[in-house]
């Protein structure tokens, strides 16, 4: 396929699509990301904090709260455990304490009393989600609260605090559940009922890899977004988090579906990619083990996001790079649409990777990751054009098949009549044989006996006899020549007629026309409608030379459409009407036999004309 040359406007767009693409999305997110807080003045400020595990609020130790939150896990503790000490200033009617972001477990104590915890605080640790709400009845203004939160990272900053009313805290509680929960979950169950359409379509279609490495993409996305949801996590954090970069993978497998979608083959590139990924992944997850028991690698840990970070920026463009491919070769709208949609990915998927390492402290703004959200752009855009695909090309299928249906069903027809034509010709050349056979037993035998008996009674002188033998010699001719096969039907069996008649007629004085038109076409006649034509003939030719004293004769043959026409017609004096009775009826039952028609016009001063209407269709 010959690549499109851009002019330099149509790349400066593309590029500035590729560019706006994600920071529209991401404002719109930004947007959407606003949960319903309470005032500013209701939100709370720890005074003093102290790195202590311990299971009561320490008595000593305290420090006061600087610009930075505390971090640092002391050597040989399982996890960090900071506790926060905040005195209360106002009070509202009904007052609570809100924790809008725990992302650790909490113990609230309250004079020397426990008032909240999320449990037994052991690891792995659970990792909560939702906002924490502590009602606080009887509190008072100046009252102090101890706060306990232990996390497996050295990193405890304490989320949004604040003291305000149960209603309120609620309403915070249900906007925070909405935007993280509910909308996520929804996007990813429409993700995975993509996913399942498109991973049936490739179990109908295995030959389609574009959606083997689509279905895979889903897959993992699903794996990546559930895992954020995940409140009670089975073990330790760091590498739990560790497969929250299983992100790159995904890249891989975009990269191979585009591969396929466009047809742009690069399977040492994939291996490579695919190899690196997983020795990096492999290393971060090794590290994330020994940052269990080993404080210093924790620092180690944290460093590593980088280079995965700076992995993904690699993995991103590769796969622009491939898009830039795509829109070169086809430039249609699936490469367009498809190109501009992986920089929604890029730009929000870097968005979440500075989320995560830690920045949101100033940028980027937000409370959650926000792929889950953006991800519906890319992947049902991908989902949509593959199902469309897929329909479309069943529908060729389709065509094609009815086309294989239509082209098998005229050959077998033609095999069919093949076949019929051949047993037709195996019947007829049997049937041909035993007439073969009959003529012969005719001929030799009956004919032969009647030739004898004629002579024997020509030596006798007995008229009568003689009359009687040649009359049965002409219909047994009549009848071998009914069964003999000929190439032009009825003139053969005509000309074989003229042939015998001809010195009778000599004989008589009668002089005989025939008119035979050319284009008649009588294919080769059964047997039995050939001997009825025949002695309607013979019949009609023996009354004009018997009873009309005729001096001449017409006979002829023609053709209108389906229907042969054949005629005896005299100059002589009329039938009489004791030849009408009884040679006409018995012509016309002859015609009944194969289903022909019979018609007379006599005339004294005119003659006669006997006319016999055959119908091919029955005489075939």
């Amino acid at each position: 396929m010959i690549e499109r040359k851009f002019s330099k406007a149509q790349v400066l767009l593309l590029a500035a699509l590729y560019i706006v693409g994600p920071i529209v999305v991401l404002a719109v997110l930004d947007q959407f990301d606003r949960p319903d807080p309470p005032p500013p003045e209701q939100q709370l400020m720890p005074t003093a904090y102290v790195i202590e595990f311990s299971e009561t609020p320490p008595e000593s130790g305290w420090l006061p709260m600087a610009d930075e939150w505390p971090r640092g896990r002391k050597q040989g503790e399982p996890f960090t455990s900071v506790w926060y000490r905040v005195t209360i200033d106002q009070v509202p009617d009904n007052p609570a304490l809100l924790i809008a972001f725990p992302y650790a477990m909490m113990d609230v104590w309250r004079d020397g009393d426990r008032i909240f915890t999320h449990g037994q605080i052991r690891r792995p640790l659970e990792f909560p989600r939702m906002p924490m709400i502590v009602p606080l009845a009887g509190i008072e203004s100046g009252d102090i609260l101890y706060l306990r939160m232990a996390r497996q990272s050295s990193r405890s900053s304490l989320g949004p605090t604040y003291l305000t009313s149960v209603e309120q805290s609620l309403a915070t509680s249900e906007s925070i559940r909405r935007i993280h929960i509910v909308v996520p979950v929804a996007i990813l169950a429409m993700v995975s009922a993509f996913g399942l359409a498109v991973g049936l379509m490739f179990m109908m279609r295995p030959t389609e890899a574009a959606f083997g490495w689509y279905t895979l993409t889903i897959a993992l996305w699903v794996l990546k977004t559930a895992h954020m949801f995940v409140v009670d996590i089975p073990f330790h954090h760091f590498v739990w988090f560790s497969l929250g970069f299983v992100l790159l993978f995904l890249v891989v497998t975009e990269l191979c579906f585009v591969n396929r979608y466009f047809e742009i083959p690069a399977p040492r590139v994939e291996r490579a990619l695919a190899l690196v990924t997983v020795v990096l992944l492999a290393a971060f997850v090794v590290v994330a083990w020994l940052a269990l028991e080993d404080t210093s690698m924790e620092s180690l840990y944290w460093s590593l996001n980088g280079p995965i970070g700076l992995w993904f920026v690699i993995l991103s463009c590769l796969v622009m790079t491939r898009y830039v491919v795509a829109v070169r070769k086809r430039a249609d709208f699936d490469s367009i649409s498809l190109f501009i949609s992986s920089g929604v990915v890029v730009g929000v998927g870097a968005r979440d990777l500075i989320w995560q390492v830690g920045l949101n402290g100033w940028f980027p703004p937000g409370t959650t990751y926000y792929l889950p959200y953006a991800v519906v752009v890319p992947i049902g855009l991908f989902g949509v054009q593959l199902i469309r695909r897929f329909v479309r090309d069943s529908r060729v299928a389709t065509l094609r098949n009815e086309e294989l249906n239509q082209l098998v069903d005229a050959r077998t027809r033609a095999l069919e009549h093949s076949y019929k034509k051949l047993n037709e010709e195996e019947r007829l050349r049997v049937l041909a044989e035993e007439r073969a056979r009959l003529m012969r037993d005719m001929h030799d035998g009956l004919g032969g006996q009647l030739v004898q008996a004629l002579a024997l009674s020509e030596r006798a002188d007995d008229p009568d006899l003689q009359r009687s033998l040649r009359l049965a010699l002409d219909d047994l001719r009549l009848i071998v020549d009914s069964l003999s096969p000929t190439e032009d039907g009825l003139q053969d069996l005509l000309a074989s007629y003229r042939h015998r008649i001809s010195k009778l007629m000599q004989r008589q004085n009668i002089s005989v026309e025939w008119h035979i038109d050319d284009d008649v076409a009588t294919p080769d006649l059964r047997p039995d409608a050939a001997l009825s034509i025949l002695r309607i003939l013979q019949e009609a030719v023996t009354n004009a030379v018997r009873h009309s004293g005729c001096d001449r004769l017409v006979i002829s043959l023609s053709q209108k459409i389906d229907i042969l026409v054949l005629s005896v017609e005299d100059n002589g004096c009329g039938m009489p009407e004791d030849v009408t009775e009884h040679g006409i009826n018995n012509m016309r039952v002859r015609a009944n036999e194969i289903r022909a028609q019979v018609q007379v016009k006599s005339s004294p001063d005119r003659g006669t004309r006997i006319t016999l209407l055959i119908p091919l269709e029955h005489t075939i």
